[in-house]
């Protein structure tokens, strides 16, 4: 259908048509109609005539477009001149302002490269270019880690000697969270694991007579791996992934570019007073959870055994050192400083959407806990073989 004279965008002049005031994606699409409409549909159904009607005439074919009239545009009209420019090369653009201009060729050498570059079609990787992508990858991101580790040992040692490039109340806020807002998580979690240890090993210990051994596990369990070992994971997954999420957060908003123009370091005003803080929590938290996972074990030797406290107790004293107590909190700190390295790195080096954040805050948790495993694995091998 020939669009009706009073829905016309362009006004056409003999061998000219020229453009409207506003070039803006509301627009493009009819206009590109129109002008479609103008150089080849029309053509096909012009009568062979001159005199047979009004339009256009084979000989007087618009050869130019005038922008003399457009005093505003959008990327839309780039894109428009682009693809009109391509399907219609014969077609010569006059009269185009010195702002237009400069912003198609701005927006045509732009395009090319993204568009244009044979590295940007796709490729099918085989299973040894996939392997070896996956290592650097891997290689890149052990990189980025060890180099964030450095800043922040840097940093760290820094502030400690000139007390100076952070914020103390923000330690203190940190510590606030880290230690007054999880120990009830903590607590509440080892207490049920240590009696569903005691009451699992409770049965194997009846079965042999061996009652009062239950203080011996418990205490040992209990102080050297899992109060460590489940702080950590607890820890993970609630600080480690509020840290991820508001570093995340601040890097999509720009925050962290800002500290950067201010001249101030991220990593020494954001990762320094989260350090600090789990250095001081972590030794509240193991104490309270010791205390609140023997506390379970002491009850289930009690109800299920008749195992009295303070035999209980006694029992367990002879079998603990204090080397344990001493691993268990050097391996605790140790566990807090890689969820506060962890939940940064993965922080810091979030993609720029919003999309990115929640699984920036995914990959922190998995990676803390991977990590916490590995380490006390290593702990294992260098203090128990």
């Amino acid at each position: 259908m020939t669009m009706s004279d009073s829905k016309k965008i362009a006004t056409v002049s003999g061998d000219r048509i020229t453009l409207p005031p506003r070039l803006v994606v509301r627009d493009i699409s009819a206009l590109y109609t129109e002008l479609s409409e103008i150089l080849g549909g029309k053509r096909s159904r012009r009568p062979s005539s001159p005199t047979s009607g009004p339009g256009p005439h084979p000989a007087s074919q618009p050869t130019s477009i005038d922008f003399s009239r457009v005093e505003e545009f959008d990327t839309s009209a780039l894109a428009f001149m682009r693809l009109f420019r391509a399907k219609h090369p014969e077609i010569a653009f006059e009269n185009v302002s010195s702002e237009l201009d400069s912003a198609f060729a701005a927006y045509a050498s732009h395009a090319s490269a993204d568009f244009d570059s044979s590295a940007a079609k796709p490729t099918h990787l085989g299973l040894l270019e996939k392997t070896g992508l996956s290592t650097l990858r891997a290689f890149e991101s052990a990189r980025k880690f060890l180099s964030l580790m450095a800043d922040v040992l840097h940093h760290t040692i820094g502030y400690l000697t000139s007390r100076r490039g952070v914020y103390p109340g923000e330690t203190w806020n940190q510590l606030y969270f880290m230690a007054y807002r999880s120990y009830p998580i903590v607590c509440s979690m080892i207490f049920l694991v240590g009696v569903t240890i005691s009451l699992t090993a409770a049965v194997q210990l009846k079965m042999f007579g061996a009652d009062i051994f239950l203080a011996d596990l418990v205490g040992i369990a209990m102080i050297r791996e899992l109060v460590p070992m489940m702080a950590g994971i607890i820890l993970a997954g609630k600080v480690g992934a509020a840290i991820t999420a508001e570093i995340a957060t601040m890097n999509v908003l720009e925050e962290v570019d800002a500290l950067k123009t201010m001249g101030i370091s991220p990593e020494r005003f954001l990762m320094v007073p989260r350090i600090l803080a789990i250095t001081l929590a972590v030794p509240f938290l193991v104490a309270l959870a010791n205390i609140f996972g023997i506390l379970g074990g002491m009850l289930v030797g009690h109800f299920q055994l008749g195992i009295p406290p303070e035999t209980f107790y006694r029992q367990m004293m002879m079998a603990v050192f204090l080397r344990d107590v001493v691993i268990a909190l050097v391996k605790t700190i140790v566990f807090g400083w890689t969820i506060v390295l962890a939940s940064g790195f993965k922080g810091f080096f979030v993609g720029r959407s919003a999309g990115e954040v929640g699984r920036a805050t995914t990959e922190s948790v998995v990676l803390s806990i991977t990590l916490i495993i590995l380490i006390d694995c290593l702990f294992a091998v260098i203090f128990y073989m």
